[in-house]
């Protein structure tokens, strides 16, 4: 089975359509959903709803922290960890403002969404989260680019042959020394450092097993533009496009 692995949608609809159409030509069967759909970008109820259409092909979907932001509270810490201290109020109000434009349908689906699934395909067994939790529901120590001692340490109380996260938007896949991967395949709308979706190809087979990481581009223009038809009213117009789609101006 070849399983399409994505995250961090961040509200980008161009970048996620261009993924299900290029899955679609190199013959993904099945997408497994790591978490933020919505957050930062200008299009958070096309996303949801993208999903919800497209409900057949996904073989398992988990909510990420802009869900909970959503859903539950904002926070107070970036990535809920106060050694990376406050969040600006300005940041604050453009998860406000993302929160605006969601409907009740699409607020009831993110609901449904589980914080982490196990599936078995082929005989492995896949664990998806967006970032490993500890067993309050807290996210464990964050890391931009774990190594293989981290990654064991992150999941180290969950039984599993392959785990699959997201979160840090930076993507790596990481064999341990008896065999298990770890596999974060960066994030489809707000990549760091190139003008793509960063996304992943999982091919299982009985007795084969291989990982392709892959970029898709998209329209960044569009993007870029979709965001400034809402320059008055959206806040923090600057940093979401400086740092996740290009400086402005080039």
């Amino acid at each position: 089975m070849r399983i399409g692995i994505i995250s961090d949608v961040h509200s980008n609809i161009g970048a996620l359509r261009a993924v299900f159409d290029d899955f679609t030509n190199r013959g993904v069967e099945k997408v497994i959903y790591l978490g933020d759909i919505i957050g930062l970008g200008a299009h958070p109820e096309e996303c949801v709803q993208f999903f919800r259409e497209h409900q057949n092909l996904i073989l398992a979907a988990v909510r990420g922290n802009h869900e909970d932001y959503l859903l539950k509270e904002l926070p107070v810490h970036n990535h809920n960890d106060a050694s990376y201290g406050k969040l600006p109020q300005e940041i604050l109000d453009l998860f406000r403002w993302n929160h605006e434009q969601i409907s009740q349908e699409s607020i009831e689906y993110l609901k449904k969404l589980p914080r982490a699934a196990i599936i078995e395909v082929e005989g492995r067994k896949l664990y998806a989260c967006h970032y490993p939790f500890d067993q309050l529901g807290e996210y464990r120590k964050f890391f931009f680019r774990p190594n293989s001692a981290q990654c064991k340490q992150l999941f180290k109380d969950i039984d599993a042959d392959i785990f699959l996260f997201g979160h840090t938007h930076i993507r790596c896949m990481i064999k341990s020394n008896n065999g298990q991967l770890f596999i974060n395949p960066g994030s489809v709308g707000c990549p760091i450092g190139i003008e793509a979706a960063s996304v992943g190809i999982l091919n299982l087979e009985k007795d084969k097993l291989s990982y392709e990481q892959i970029d898709i581009p998209y329209d960044v223009d569009q993007a870029i533009h979709d965001l400034l038809k809402y320059s008055d009213r959206y806040p923090a117009l600057d940093y979401t496009v400086n740092r996740f789609y290009r400086t402005l101006g080039d």
